[in-house]
């Protein structure tokens, strides 16, 4: 079969709509599709921010009053003194929690074995 000239049926190439198959590269077909599309890059700078942020709360150093606890013992209490160290995580005293109005009789050093905790009895809050 041989094709017909368009201007032999008086037709401009110009005024002819011939469907295209195929859209251009990330076009979507739906409004829905391309709505989802930027849900989706909107929740993933919310999740970048997200790490970064517990990236910093997990790696930041505690303040004196701050709770900690020794993950090998489960020793934890309030933070009395911070010793820094040049190479490694500082050096953390607690005075140990036994209650909330019962204070600790106890200091102890958790040296670098230490993560931050939310204040005891705060948590179910």
């Amino acid at each position: 079969m041989s094709a017909i000239p368009l201007s032999m049926i008086g037709l401009s190439e110009a005024s002819t709509q011939i469907p295209k198959l195929l859209e251009p590269a990330g076009h979507s077909c739906t409004k829905r599709a391309e709505d989802l599309k930027a849900r989706i890059d909107d929740l993933r700078v919310q999740l970048r921010e997200a790490e970064e942020e517990l990236e910093r709360e997990e790696s930041r150093i505690p303040a004196i009053g701050d709770f900690v606890r020794c993950p090998l013992t489960g020793f934890f209490g309030q933070v009395t003194k911070v010793t820094p160290r040049p190479h490694s995580r500082p050096w953390v005293e607690i005075l140990l929690y036994l209650g909330e109005d019962l204070p600790g009789h106890a200091q102890i050093d958790l040296f670098g074995n230490w993560e931050l905790i939310d204040r005891p009895g705060q948590a179910a809050l």
